[in-house]
């Protein structure tokens, strides 16, 4: 009985990441996107899906959490998505899912998961808030969602991005973290900061892959906003289905150019740090 009990479970453990890769198809191209369940990141998931790529969408929800909603609906339609939950701020949760997929190469690898409120509005607000009324550990989560998480990802998930053909990292930033073009006076100063730092390492983390072969390239808009933003009267912003198009189509035509460098996926151009 023993013995029974032990072999099941072990082969329970063993196929487990098999299992987990069963929907994805081998030698398809593999994009993984932080913070799929919602905006930006939940149009890129579908767009890559409706293009027959591999995707592995992730949300710091559980899978059936009514959050993640959207991107199951999406599952529905096209079984090579799967979801995966991940909290970027938690390093070992992150290893537990690259050791999952630990045979699976990587060509894209979209750090998009960010500190944010609901609304682009309630964002706009939040930015509004001036140095004396600073939330320090607000601030910590902020700079560890915003700033590490990218970086943690990267850290565990670089293996397989080595692997595959594409060779591509993508860490959205923004320009409330320019020091040439970013917001005035005391906006966005958390937010702006840790994208400042999330800048810095970039571009460091972009020089120490370079002869590898790895792309890390720093994307960002002006505006991308839902729907709801949009109807709300939201002026200078793009739908967020035009942005996701916008960007994969800059990750498409990506070379080693792009390296260390700000690409701005609404004007085309190459913004300042």
């Amino acid at each position: 009985m023993f013995r029974r009990t032990f072999f099941a479970l072990l082969s329970v453990v063993t196929l487990a990441p098999l299992a987990a890769q069963a929907a994805l198809e081998a030698g398809s191209p593999t994009v993984l996107i932080t913070g799929a369940n919602r905006g930006l990141g939940l149009e890129l998931a579908r767009q890559y899906a409706e293009r027959g790529w591999n995707v592995i969408a992730t949300t710091r929800r559980s899978a059936d959490d009514p959050g993640a909603a959207a991107l199951r609906e999406i599952q529905r339609e096209h079984p090579r998505l799967v979801i995966e939950r991940i909290d970027v701020t938690d390093t070992a949760m992150i290893r537990g899912v690259a050791e999952k997929y630990r045979d699976l190469p990587l060509d894209v690898l979209i750090n998009n998961a960010a500190a944010v409120e609901a609304t682009l509005a309630a964002d706009l607000a939040k930015l509004n808030v001036p140095y004396d009324q600073i939330d320090f550990d607000a601030a910590l989560n902020e700079f560890s969602v915003n700033t590490l998480g990218p970086m943690r990802m990267a850290q565990a998930f670089m293996p397989h991005v080595k692997r595959s053909q594409h060779k591509k990292i993508v860490n959205v930033t923004s320009l409330a973290g320019s020091f040439g073009r970013g917001f005035p006076g005391a906006m966005g100063m958390n937010y702006g900061a840790s994208k400042a730092g999330l800048n810095k390492y970039s571009v460091m983390l972009a020089d120490a892959v370079r002869e590898e072969g790895v792309i890390v390239a720093l994307v960002q808009p002006y505006f991308v906003a839902t729907k709801a933003d949009m109807e709300a009267g939201q002026q200078g912003a793009i739908s967020v289905e035009e942005g996701a198009s916008r960007l994969i189509k800059l990750i498409d035509e990506m070379t080693a150019a792009h390296s260390g460098i700000i690409s701005n996926f609404q004007t085309g151009e190459t913004d300042p740090f």
